[in-house]
C-alpha cells in the first residue's frame, strides 16, 4: 500500500507543477517532447543496451495500449512500471500525452527531474504490487467528466503557451505573468475528448521485501482518448473529494444562513425563541425545542433555501440564534458539511477540529453533549 500512496504523492506532486501562480526560476532544458503513450514505451525501452528480449517486451507492451487494449491491461501497465520506478512511463498512463511536455516542462523549472522525483518517492518502499482483482466497475459520470475537463485546463494554459511560444529560450518572466494572470482555469477546455471511462473499484496485492503480502481495495477513474489509449486518472481522485467537500460546506453554510434570517424574522415577529436547542431533518434528534417551533422554522427557512429538504442537517442554537450547522446528502453520507466548515461545536467557543473519520452521528453527538 506505500507504494501506490507514493504514487498518489508523486501524482499529486507533478499536478501542482502545472497550477498556476507557479514560482518561475529555474532554466529548462532544450527539449522538451510530446509523444504518445506507445512513443513513450518505445523511447523508454529502446536504448543501447536493449536486447533481444527487451525489444519484445517493448513491442508487446505497445499492443496492450493498442486501440483494442483493455483498461485491465492498462492498469496491470502501470503496476508494472510503478514496481520499476519507471517515471516516464507512468506519466504517459497518468496523464493525456499532450501534457508530457508541460509537466516536463514545469518540473524543471523547479530544478527538478522526472526520474528524481520517482526516486524520492520510491526509494522507501520495496513492495511490489499486482492487480488481484477487480471488484466493480461503473460507467463515468457527467459530474466526473466535468471535473477532469475543469481540472487539466491549467495543463491546457500550459500547453498552449509552449506551442505559441516554444519551450527554448522563453521569457520566464512573461510566462510566469500569463500563467498568474489566468483567473478560472475551468474555462479553459482541454485538447482532448473522452470517448469511454470507468470509475473502477480493484483490490490489489502488495508484497514487501520479506515476502510478506498484503492486500487492500483502490477506486481509480479509467477513460480512454481516441489515439493515445487508456489513462489511469489519480490525480482527479484528491480533486473530486476536495470539490465534493467544498460543496457540501457550501451547502452547510447555506442552511446555517437560511437558519439564521428564520430566526431574526422570529425575533422581530415577537415569537419566543429557543435559548439552547438542536433543530434537526430527523425528529428524533431536536433537544430541547417544541413540535410547534419546528413546524413554523420549516416553513420559514422554506423561504430563504428551498432545497433544505434535499439534506439530512442539525443545527445548534444558543442564546436563541443558529451557531452552527452540519449537513450530508443522504445518498452520499461520506462527505459531511459543517458550518463553519471543517469543525465541530463546543460550548466554549473555541470549535474542534473535524477528524476526517467522523460520523455525521458523531458529530451530532459531541454537539449534543456540548450543550447538554
Amino acid at each position: 500500500m506505500k507504494k501506490f500512496i507514493a504514487l498518489l504523492t508523486f501524482t499529486a506532486v507533478l499536478c501542482s507543477f502545472a497550477s498556476c501562480g507557479n514560482d518561475i526560476a529555474e532554466e529548462i532544458s532544450e527539449e522538451s517532447s510530446v509523444t504518445s503513450v506507445t512513443e513513450e514505451v518505445t523511447e523508454e525501452e529502446t536504448t543501447e543496451e536493449t536486447t533481444e528480449s527487451e525489444t519484445e517486451d517493448t513491442t508487446e507492451s505497445d499492443e496492450k495500449l493498442s486501440a483494442e487494449g483493455s483498461y485491465e491491461e492498462a492498469i496491470e501497465m502501470l503496476l508494472d512500471y510503478m514496481n520499476n520506478n519507471n517515471a516516464k512511463g507512468m506519466i504517459s498512463l497518468i496523464f493525456p500525452d499532450k501534457y508530457y511536455s508541460v509537466i516536463e516542462l514545469m518540473a524543471e523549472l523547479e530544478g527538478v527531474s522526472l526520474d528524481i522525483i520517482a526516486e524520492d518517492m520510491y526509494d522507501t518502499s520495496k513492495e511490489s504490487l499486482h492487480l488481484a482483482e477487480i471488484i466493480s466497475e461503473e460507467p463515468i459520470t457527467d459530474e466526473y467528466l466535468a471535473i477532469i475537463n475543469e481540472m487539466y485546463g491549467g495543463f491546457q494554459a500550459v500547453s498552449d503557451y509552449i506551442e505559441q511560444n516554444g519551450s527554448e529560450n522563453m521569457d520566464y518572466d512573461k510566462f510566469a505573468e500569463v500563467m498568474t494572470g489566468i483567473d478560472d482555469v475551468s474555462d479553459i477546455k482541454p485538447y482532448f475528448e473522452i470517448s469511454d471511462g470507468y470509475i473502477v473499484n480493484c483490490m490489489f496485492e502488495s508484497e514487501n521485501g520479506n515476502g510478506e503480502k498484503d492486500t487492500y481495495e483502490q477506486e481509480l477513474i479509467m477513460y480512454y482518448i481516441d489515439g493515445e489509449g487508456w489513462k489511469t486518472d489519480l490525480s482527479m481522485m484528491g480533486y473530486v473529494k476536495k470539490s465534493k467537500q467544498t460543496s457540501i460546506n457550501s451547502n452547510a453554510k447555506t442552511i446555517y444562513i437560511a437558519s439564521a434570517s428564520s430566526f431574526v424574522d422570529f425575533d422581530e415577529q415577537g415569537d419566543e425563541l429557543p435559548e439552547t436547542c438542536i433543530i434537526s431533518s430527523d425528529k428524533s434528534k431536536n433537544y430541547n425545542v417544541s413540535d410547534d417551533f419546528i413546524g413554523k422554522f420549516e416553513e420559514t427557512i422554506e423561504l430563504y433555501f428551498s432545497d433544505y429538504k434535499d439534506f439530512d442537517y442539525f443545527m445548534v442554537v444558543k442564546d436563541g440564534m443558529p451557531v452552527y450547522t452540519s449537513v450530508i446528502l443522504p445518498e452520499n453520507p461520506q462527505y459531511i458539511g459543517t458550518y463553519p466548515a471543517n469543525k465541530i461545536y463546543s460550548a466554549d467557543g473555541e470549535y474542534i477540529e473535524k477528524d476526517e473519520n467522523v460520523t455525521y452521528d458523531d458529530i451530532y453527538n459531541i454537539c449534543l453533549e456540548q450543550i447538554k
